[in-house]
């Protein structure tokens, strides 16, 4: 889908495709930049974290939204298992945050049964036009360079642009090495069927923390050790309680040595964007 406008990345594109903005990862740093792949392949990720992903189940497999299968060869036990923990998750709050899921399906809660939230209603009912205005360019730059560097920047900022970008198998290589290791935070888990997301990242070997409402399927996936964490915040209060929870969940990340601090932050929960 597009837009006459250019789209929701036309401020870091442009409308003709033209880069406008392209991330630094040398902003606020001054570090000394190697020669060679080998080197680069050798950097070290600093205040790593202990936690290192060791799944004791099987992988999951993404179960089909339906449709005819034809001569494709599936692990029926492994969809049926995925079914059974979507019928589990029908009647959690955390289940029913996900908009790609239950809400949409044959046969979901009548919604006299859902359960209430605060932040479920005010995220539906919030209009794009009631979003703050952007941050002009110059001011997102000094946001940018103001803020404390993650263990991934200050890797980026070693290795030349000409290395990461390269459409080489080298070039990827070094891409997953400079990845692994990295702490993301996923807020919000949506219902099983996303299950096989944070097994790919755990495969990654990145350090996974999980950010959902305390009923949330995905709170098994520490002891299974596909994830690092998981820290639960109650999603029925308002936004505004959910984000500066979560928010505070974040900023201790790192203090007890099993993880890093935040690398990154990513949802594929509507309703947590």
């Amino acid at each position: 889908m597009c837009s006459n406008c250019g789209g929701c990345f036309s401020g870091l594109v442009g409308k003709d495709g033209q880069a406008k903005f392209s991330p630094d990862p040398s902003a606020g740093l001054n570090a000394t930049q190697v020669a060679s792949m080998q080197e680069a392949m050798s950097i070290k990720r600093p205040h790593e974290g202990a936690f290192l992903p060791s799944p004791t189940s099987a992988w999951a497999s993404p179960a089909p939204a339906g449709g005819a299968v034809g001569a494709i060869d599936l692990d029926f036990e492994i969809v049926m298992s995925e079914l059974e923990n979507l019928d589990a998750a029908k009647d959690t709050l955390a289940g029913q945050l996900d908009t790609d899921g239950m809400g949409r399906m044959a046969g979901s809660q009548p919604r006299a049964l859902r359960q209430c939230s605060r932040f479920e209603a005010e995220q539906i009912l919030a209009l794009p036009n009631s979003l703050p205005k952007p941050l002009a360019a110059d001011e997102r730059e000094n946001l940018i360079r103001s803020q404390r560097p993650t263990s991934t920047q200050q890797m980026l900022a070693k290795v030349p642009r000409q290395l990461l970008h390269a459409s080489t198998e080298d070039s990827q290589h070094l891409r997953r090495t400079l990845a692994r290791g990295a702490t993301i935070v996923f807020v919000g888990a949506g219902l099983p069927g996303k299950r096989f997301t944070f097994e790919r990242a755990a495969a990654l070997g990145m350090k996974v923390v999980v950010i959902e409402h305390p009923d949330s399927w995905s709170s098994s996936l520490v002891g299974e050790g596909v994830i690092a964490k998981f820290l639960s915040v109650d999603m029925s209060q308002s936004s505004e309680d959910v984000f500066e929870a979560a928010l505070a969940h974040i900023r201790g990340l790192g203090s007890d040595s099993l993880t890093g601090a935040a690398d990154g932050i990513a949802t594929f929960v509507e309703l947590s964007v």
